[in-house]
């Protein structure tokens, strides 16, 4: 069950930090708008958001392995 935990961390993780890049990486037509602002805000946030949760599910099967 632990393994299946680590598992779906990890996945949702790694979606968490392609979303970040996806929002990073798109540019409006117009040139620079406050949506664009936001998404680049909110890319950051979800590509940090997931490297905590890869790392938080490495330390917690780390430790359970103890």
């Amino acid at each position: 069950m632990r393994a299946l935990g680590y598992a779906v961390s990890s996945i949702a993780g790694l979606v968490a930090v392609g979303a970040g890049i996806y929002l990073l990486t798109r540019q409006s037509a117009s040139g620079d708008t406050w949506l664009e602002v936001l998404a680049h805000g909110a890319g950051v946030y979800f590509i940090a958001r997931g490297l905590f949760m890869i790392g938080s599910s490495i330390s917690e099967a780390a430790s359970s392995q103890r």
